[in-house]
């Protein structure tokens, strides 16, 4: 385990601030808030495809992107168009995003946090046992083990960048307070989760969420979060397996 003897400047060490030309604010405000609808397009887009009379799900279901795997596919879409107008039209980089090497101290710290989130979960499991799975985690674990591992990947990437590298940056620097940018794009985050889990999910599986919160917030390295991520997702290939097994 590498120390450090001020943990606290870490991230701002990791990602240091970009060079750049004075934009008129509300130029600022209008680039930012396209690309933070571009995240959040796996939210609307789909619907407004549907609505302008083309239906992606019958060819996403011929690559066996069909349920809950289709998410992979807007992900991987929304990502890759953030990626985009970051490079193309805001002309910044990905340490922009806080995309950069995690430090030994970072990797640390999510490996602590995902162990209280595991210790959370399984505490609410202990004092409220959960008498059968919930609709959405039931369809997932019926989904083929290659579908759920590439889900649990594609999200850990894709939503961190969508979620919280992109909107929390951005709004932060618009804004000059961390806690707005955080309350703002929080439910967004959560309340898909709520829909396709149910309310259940705030007892036994937001310690996740706050894990990968608080190690952005105190690290500040969206690569250790990836892998944060990746991690509390993971217990979800247990039903996976264990489906498909018996």
């Amino acid at each position: 385990m590498e120390s450090e003897s001020n943990p606290a400047v870490a991230p701002a060490e990791a990602a240091p601030a970009e060079p750049q030309r004075p934009r008129p604010r509300a130029l600022s405000w209008a680039i930012a808030l396209v690309g933070i609808g571009l995240a959040w397009s796996p939210m609307w887009l789909p619907a407004i495809l549907r609505a302008a009379g083309t239906d992606p799900r019958p060819a996403l279901a011929a690559i066996g992107l069909t349920g809950p795997a289709a998410a992979i596919f807007w992900n991987v879409l929304a990502t890759a168009l953030v990626i985009a107008w970051v490079f193309g039209v805001e002309r910044r980089r990905l340490s922009s995003l806080r995309i950069v090497r995690p430090t030994g101290k970072d990797l640390e710290w999510a490996l602590i946090l995902f162990g209280g989130a595991m210790a959370w979960s399984w505490l609410a499991q202990l004092i409220r046992p959960q008498t059968s799975p919930d609709s959405g985690s039931a369809t997932i674990a019926a989904l083929p083990i290659l579908a759920v591992v590439a889900m649990i990947l594609s999200a850990a990437v894709c939503e961190e960048i969508l979620y919280r590298g992109y909107p929390l940056e951005r709004l932060t620097e618009l804004t000059g307070r961390r806690w707005v940018a955080v309350a703002t794009t929080l439910p967004f985050f959560v309340v898909p989760h709520l829909f396709t889990f149910g309310p259940e999910w705030l007892l036994y599986h937001a310690s996740g969420t706050v894990a990968i919160y608080v190690l952005y917030l105190w690290r500040g390295n969206l690569v250790a979060c990836m892998v944060l991520h990746a991690a509390v997702n993971a217990p979800i290939l247990i039903p996976t397996v264990a489906a498909h097994l018996g």
